[in-house]
């Protein structure tokens, strides 16, 4: 089957090839239905998926005595609304669904693709009950059930914690390390980012063959990127120069223009730059310098907004690339960790045409850490976890209205960079 299908002679011909099965990631229905009962039942499919991920194809009817499905286009007429609203008011707590219309060849009529991605909320109530996804059928969770999931989804938000801090422990500059020893080492006087995402369920070793020839094709796979990123944000990756090194490590495939690089000196030998690398066990962590820079005299420090919304779209690109290469379709947990923010304003503000020396608010906390989840549909449209990662410091300089302006995805989700 195409995954997912876009039209009805991928449905249909899915359908004849008995290449359409129910699993523990997709469902089957004819309807979302008409009566209480029926919409419940689709509230209970939602909720359930929403645990790992899944997706619904609505317009497709089983015969669950010969094992075969058959396409029933249904009625398009506010199914989508419908759908919405059964994922916020029937659900508990409200879930977010992305359904898409595949039109067939009846006027009104098709079939409705919904993506449940992994809810960072999850497990989720229909009436009471928490519901999750068996091999093919929705179950009720135990308690025991409950407080697991709960316990796991702390696990996993602790594990980016730690991805981060053992990044930071990497920096080409020492001075920025988290236990840096500041009587030897310079310490760091520009902010740094850190980002990393990791696959949270899958083989130790998923992209070994990946980091085993990473040498001879990150670059190339680094300067098609580039080109993807919003217009709006090139003079954020303005760190990746022509003199980009790849490297091999122990365990990862790197590459840097830090490193042995020929960039940049900021200060002493600390470079501006950035430092990629990608383990064999598919997670990825992205060091980027100057996302800040110090005080000068009277004038506050500059925090690099565009910086850490640049390599957060950078970082996710690299996400589905690593996706694609692996066949790994499930949720990636990613994070970000900016450091020597306090008292910047952000360098929007430093345009003196269009504002104010002293616009915006000195941020007023060294360290700025999110953590956010990607699904397979969020690396396909990246803006709403790119905006996950970066809303709250972007609120916290005052310049949220003004990239979602440039960049109105940002706040919709809908558009494509």
């Amino acid at each position: 089957m195409s995954w997912p299908p876009h039209t009805e002679a991928e449905v249909r011909a899915a359908i004849e090839a008995r290449d359409v099965s129910e699993s523990n990631v997709l469902d089957m229905k004819a309807t979302i239905g008409n009566t209480d009962s029926q919409r419940r039942g689709t509230a209970k499919d939602l909720a359930s998926f929403a645990v790992d991920g899944g997706a619904l194809l609505i317009g497709v009817l089983e015969h669950k005595d010969t094992k075969t499905f058959e396409a029933v286009p249904i009625d398009m007429h506010d199914v989508i609304e419908q759908i919405e609203q059964i994922a916020t008011n029937r659900v508990d707590p409200p879930l977010v669904v992305r359904p898409r219309e595949i039109p067939s060849g009846e006027d009104g009529r098709g079939y409705v693709w919904v993506d449940i991605p992994a809810s960072p909320d999850a497990p989720h109530m229909v009436d009471g009950r928490y519901y999750g996804r068996g091999e093919r059928t929705n179950r009720i969770l135990t308690d025991a059930d409950v407080l697991r999931l709960h316990q796991q989804r702390r696990n996993d938000r602790q594990r980016v914690w730690d991805a981060l801090d053992e990044l930071r422990s990497r920096d080409p500059f020492p001075g920025a390390r988290l236990n840096g020893d500041v009587a030897q080492r310079p310490r760091a006087q520009y902010g740094h980012l850190y980002l990393t995402a990791t696959p949270r369920r899958a083989a130790p070793n998923i992209a070994q063959r990946l980091v085993w020839e990473g040498v001879d094709t990150l670059p190339q796979v680094a300067n098609a990127m580039e080109r993807n990123l919003p217009i709006v944000l090139s003079g954020g990756v303005s760190e990746l120069s022509p003199y980009v090194r790849p490297l091999q490590r122990s365990s990862a495939a790197s590459l840097s223009n830090i490193v042995g690089g020929d960039v940049t000196t900021i200060e002493g030998n600390e470079k501006r730059g950035f430092d990629l690398r990608l383990q064999a066990d598919g997670s990825i962590g992205l060091t980027v310098t100057c996302v800040s820079t110090p005080s000068q005299g009277h004038r506050s420090g500059r925090a690099r907004d565009v910086v850490l919304l640049a390599n957060a779209w950078r970082l996710l690109g690299w996400v589905k690339t690593v996706a694609e290469e692996t066949g790994y379709s499930g949720t990636w947990d990613v994070g970000v960790h900016a450091t020597e923010l306090f008292g910047t304003r952000s360098l929007v503000f430093s345009d003196a045409a269009r504002f104010d020396e002293n616009d915006g608010l000195p941020f007023d906390e060294n360290d700025y850490r999110e953590v956010a989840s990607a699904t397979r549909v969020d690396l396909e449209d990246p803006a709403m976890t790119v905006r996950a990662l970066t809303e709250p410091l972007l609120r916290a300089l005052g310049t949220w209205q003004y990239w979602t302006t440039l960049i109105p995805s940002l706040s919709t989700g809908s558009a494509r960079p």
